[in-house]
């Protein structure tokens, strides 16, 4: 669905697949990313990006209510009703069940249809991917025609790293980052060998701001008296990027105790807290999808709901309504494969997700039962547009594409995105596991306050 400014971008003499050879060529990029990516920035009219960060904003609003609105004030209760597990509320909830504040930070991952965006995914709280979209932003823009395009349409880009650095100075208010604060980048120890590149990239990002960060997983991070330490370095604050469903045996709650105490007692600034996952769970799009509950929301906030999130619902043996009809919720969901998904409720970067239209019918089948009344949700497929770009094979101008959008909530508003975009129209999952390409988004002059 291509807006004026893809459509005027198109039209003009542009180049090929120079710009994705570009951004595989520069070292940090290919580095933090591989060597795969779009052969355009993705466009945005100031309006589009307006909308699409207030339907965010208000989403989160709403998000962070549920506790309130639904179990009384008591995050544990909710907690439990969206997916987590006794061993991750101990792990990341307070002993009293109320909410503490949380940080008006995430990243979204949407579709675009031939009427708006349709959100897949929230993930709330420092585990996002996508801050080193600055880097294909200064790939794209050193090029002529990029560059003049931009120049004449009035179009900007938006720097995730800078708008990073904004939130850690408003969540963080007592870290000096004036004072050259070392930040400990904290992953997981299994995982961190697939992101540590990538978390080298962030560090070097960070440099110019006077932020020295240090790459790290939780096992590396010692405890002293003072605070946390890796490597002999004292750290200021833990940048936090390992996940609630990391935590699956109590020895996973125990190696993250040491930073979760030094937090506590206000010895080493922690960017963000566990907690705030719990409202990036794919439990709660069941939660406000469900008509059980409408009842608890106004008509605005409904509008909201309707036009963002697919009809989603808990997997689990019991009547719904879809579409106005009360329904068995396990048969419709074996009879209409080509039209549903299956997700977990916490997996993150299309893990655990299983596309019902590219799925045999007795795999669906031993699926839904396999994951009926566990931590899933069933949700309605969302049938994306396509746009197009340049190709880079020689037999044609253009090739179609399909993109997952990542859009930045920072505070109030949109922060950013990263872009990723697949030739495979009928895919279930795009994402970097998958062999996406990846891009940034350009966007029409936005008023700054």
């Amino acid at each position: 669905m291509a807006n004026t400014l893809t459509r005027a971008y198109l039209a003009g003499t542009r180049p090929g697949s120079s710009l994705a050879r570009a951004c595989a060529d520069a070292d940090l990029l290919r580095t933090a990313l591989g060597e795969k990516f779009l052969s355009r920035p993705v466009l945005l009219e100031a309006e589009q990006v307006h909308q699409v960060g207030r339907r965010l904003s208000d989403l989160f609003d709403l998000l962070v209510s549920l506790p309130h609105r639904l179990h009384d004030g008591d995050v544990r209760a909710f907690a439990r009703s969206v997916g987590w597990s006794p061993l991750q509320i101990a792990t990341a909830l307070g002993e009293d069940g109320t909410p503490r504040e949380v940080p008006r930070f995430a990243r979204s991952d949407l579709y675009q249809e031939e009427n708006g965006f349709r959100i897949l995914e929230l993930n709330v709280g420092s585990p996002l991917g996508g801050f080193d979209t600055p880097l294909i932003d200064d790939v794209l823009l050193a090029h002529p025609y990029v560059s003049s395009f931009a120049e004449e349409h009035g179009v900007d880009t938006t720097d995730t790293t800078r708008v990073l650095v904004t939130m850690l100075r408003e969540v963080l208010p007592g870290l000096d980052l004036d004072a050259n604060p070392v930040i400990g980048l904290v992953d997981w120890p299994t995982s961190f060998p697939y992101l540590e590149p990538r978390l080298r990239v962030m560090a070097e990002l960070l440099k110019p701001y006077g932020i020295e960060a240090v790459p790290c997983h939780a096992a590396q991070v010692r405890a002293r008296p003072d605070g946390l330490y890796v490597g002999g370095r004292r750290l200021d604050a833990v940048h936090r990027f390992y996940v609630i469903d990391d935590v699956v045996t109590p020895g996973d709650a125990e190696l993250l105790r040491p930073l979760h105490d030094a937090a506590r007692d206000g010895k080493t600034a922690l960017f963000t807290a566990l907690e705030p996952e719990v409202y990036g769970s794919k439990g709660c799009f069941a939660v406000l999808s469900d008509e059980r509950n409408r009842g608890a929301f106004t008509a605005a906030e409904l509008e909201t709901v309707d036009s963002l999130l697919p009809w989603s619902r808990i997997l689990r043996d019991e009547k719904v309504h879809v579409d106005g009809e009360l329904v068995d919720l396990l048969p419709y969901v074996r009879e209409h494969r080509d039209d549903l998904v299956v997700k977990a409720t916490g997996s993150h970067g299309g893990l655990d997700v299983v596309p019902g239209w590219s799925t045999g019918r007795e795999e669906w089948n031993r699926t839904v039962d396999a994951f009926a009344g566990g931590p899933y949700i069933v949700q309605r497929r969302v049938r994306p547009v396509t746009e197009e770009f340049p190709a880079g094979d020689g037999t044609r101008d253009t090739e179609s594409m399909v993109l997952n959008w990542g859009i930045f909530l920072a505070g109030h508003g949109y922060g950013g995105a990263f872009v990723r975009g697949t030739t495979d129209l009928d895919g279930g999952v795009i994402s970097l596991a998958n062999g996406a390409r990846v891009g940034t988004c350009f966007h029409g002059r936005l008023e700054r306050p």
